[in-house]
């Protein structure tokens, strides 16, 4: 990578903002889901047809931005921690960016409460889709979630490595 470290940091930083952000409105999305899968699902248990004739596809697409987040989040933190490791004085650059270290563990926390709010959007919404028959790509969900999951461990791993320099 060309970028200096400090750079990278402030990357990193940008990063995770970004990311976060995105889930925010995925959450918001599927919490929005939840609330239009309830009205399907009383229609269903009622033998009544399903009016919204919609909410398959939006899901779907919603899926699939969810699942681009993962992919380009998970790429940039695995490039990330491998240009970290290959440092040679991580005690100086470390030292040298510690206000920006001790800011991209707190948007490092955030970005993890949003997983965490994504998994139980997912479970929930997941309690009602199996009583529905609808074609919903739960694998693609389930897969994001962990992949999410996974970038945002590597993440804590990453910063909670940096601050052992600290």
């Amino acid at each position: 990578m060309s970028l200096t470290a400090e750079q990278q940091i402030k990357r990193m930083a940008e990063e995770i903002e970004r990311s976060e952000d995105a889930l925010r409105a995925i959450n918001v999305k599927l919490r929005g889901y939840y609330d239009r899968l309830e009205v399907i699902y009383k229609q269903f248990k009622r033998r009544t047809p399903i009016k919204d004739t919609e909410f398959q596809n939006e899901f779907r697409t919603t899926v699939l931005e969810l699942k681009a987040i993962a992919d380009e989040s998970g790429e940039f933190w695995r490039q990330t921690r491998t240009y970290f490791r290959t440092l040679e004085d991580k005690s100086e650059i470390i030292e040298n960016n510690r206000i920006n270290i001790k800011q991209l563990n707190i948007t490092a926390l955030a970005f993890n409460r949003q997983a965490d709010e994504l998994y139980t959007v997912f479970k929930n919404i997941q309690t009602l889709a199996k009583e529905v028959p609808l074609r919903l790509n739960w694998w693609l969900l389930e897969a994001s979630c962990e992949d999410l999951n996974k970038t945002v461990t590597r993440i804590l791993f990453l910063i909670r490595d940096m601050g052992k320099y600290l």
